[in-house]
């Protein structure tokens, strides 16, 4: 029996027409190229929210750690497994004299490991893994000390589904499940413990995180930007009229995050299908035999309970893109390093193969994945150069783009709030 739909489209036939907050007109594009801007986005963006840093099986056991070297935060961020199996965050800071707490040989390469204890090579003080301090060296130099005033700075941590989050606002009181809201309710069930075939890629580019994470809010771009990659999407874009490829099949906004469901290919070989997808019966979508993947579906994935259903692609404010597809989940953190350049953090996580020609459909699917995000990547640091010219300053958005619109509007809207809080205090 199939599920009642979640989801329909307004009568008009206009996405907006379901978000009337959100405006029709231009929307300024400042927010991508301001450097005045971004420094205000660090402090009421990204400092204010909770922010996806590691996946639990990172941390295997007690005493696991890894260190992110987060930019836009102005820190090092330490995560350890506590003994008490707790995953705990900290400022990755020794409380004596500030020297880096864990590194390797480059004291700005993140890094991994596991250690019974947390140890200053500085001068050689020791803490615990909850941070609290277990001994300094030369004790008896130490004047009018309080032993239980030195800890490691802690971070406020929690984990939701196996994902760590952090949070640098010392006065949030929003757990991470509240945080992320009905879609993340709508979720429950989804086997995010895996075991998972992993694979990561990473790569900087010289465009502000918006305008790559704006490329991932829409699929009208596919059949122009992505021809080379599906066949279909270009034949059916000659005709210039609603695109039952590309047009998505619900935009959904749920407070400062939001989601879109788009269509799939059946799975069986297509008059589009390369030799290889026919030999390894896989695609960009993932296996044709979805056998293995029978499970309940999750209340959120394809709320409208489309027959042709592709994938659905929930982006968490502000950085964290959570895509679900047939092959399994993958993961998108888009994280500044400047007004006009940023770092994006690509994880994909299948089901183990149980054969070799299983694993030969997944790394076919993983080398799709990859060329489709690097032609995603492909204009943006041409466009960000062009915005920086100053030619223009707003952009003109259709209604298949309406998830760009909020999530700019989204991020100015929580500028101009903290800036306006931050002004009546002084």
């Amino acid at each position: 029996m199939s599920r009642a739909p979640r989801v329909t489209k307004p009568a008009s036939g206009f996405w907006h027409d379901a978000y009337p907050e959100l405006g029709r007109g231009p929307v300024s594009l400042k927010d991508s190229t301001c450097p005045e801007f971004y420094e205000k986005e660090k402090e009421h963006v990204f400092r204010k929210n909770w922010l996806y840093v590691a996946r639990v099986e990172q941390l295997p056991g007690p005493g696991s750690y890894l260190t992110r070297e987060l930019e836009v935060l102005g820190t090092s961020v330490l995560l350890v497994r506590d003994r008490d199996d707790t995953i705990r965050a900290f400022h990755n800071i020794c409380p004596h004299r500030g020297n880096k707490l864990v590194w390797q040989d480059d004291p700005f390469q993140e890094t991994t490991g596991s250690a019974p204890l947390l140890y200053c090579r500085f001068h050689g003080w020791r803490y615990n893994l909850d941070g609290s301090l277990i001994k300094p060296t030369r004790a008896d130099l130490l004047l009018d000390f309080e032993p239980e005033s030195c800890s490691v700075p802690a971070i406020q941590c929690e984990v939701w589904e196996g994902f760590v989050f952090i949070n640098l606002d010392p006065g949030n009181t929003t757990s991470v499940s509240d945080f992320l809201g009905e879609f993340a309710r709508g979720l429950d069930g989804y086997p995010f413990e895996g075991p998972h075939q992993v694979y990561r890629f990473r790569a900087e580019l010289q465009c502000n995180w918006k305008i790559f994470m704006d490329g991932f809010a829409e699929s009208y771009h596919g059949p122009y930007l992505h021809a080379n990659s599906f066949g279909a999407l270009t034949e059916v874009a000659k005709m210039d009229a609603a695109n039952p490829y590309t047009d998505a099949l619900a935009y959904q906004i749920d407070g400062p995050h939001r989601m879109f469901s788009f269509y799939g290919e059946p799975s069986q070989q297509t008059p589009f299908s390369r030799p290889i997808e026919c030999l390894t019966e896989s695609s960009p979508a993932g296996p044709w035999d979805k056998s293995g993947a029978e499970r309940p579906m999750p209340e959120g994935l394809n709320p409208t309970r489309a027959e042709k259903y592709g994938f659905d692609s929930f982006q968490f404010f502000p950085n964290f893109v959570l895509i679900f597809s047939s092959s399994g989940f993958t993961t998108h953190a888009h994280w500044p390093t400047g007004p006009h350049s940023h770092v994006v953090e690509v994880e994909m996580f299948f089901r183990p193969p149980t054969s070799y020609k299983q694993r030969i459909g997944q790394e076919l699917t993983v080398a799709f994945l990859n060329d489709i995000v690097l032609e995603d990547a492909s204009p943006l640091e041409g466009m960000q150069a062009m915005l920086n010219s100053g030619a223009l300053d707003e952009f003109h958005l259709n209604d298949e783009e309406i998830l760009v619109r909020h999530l700019h509007k989204t991020v100015q809207d929580a500028v101009a709030a903290g800036e306006a809080q931050a002004g009546a205090k002084t």
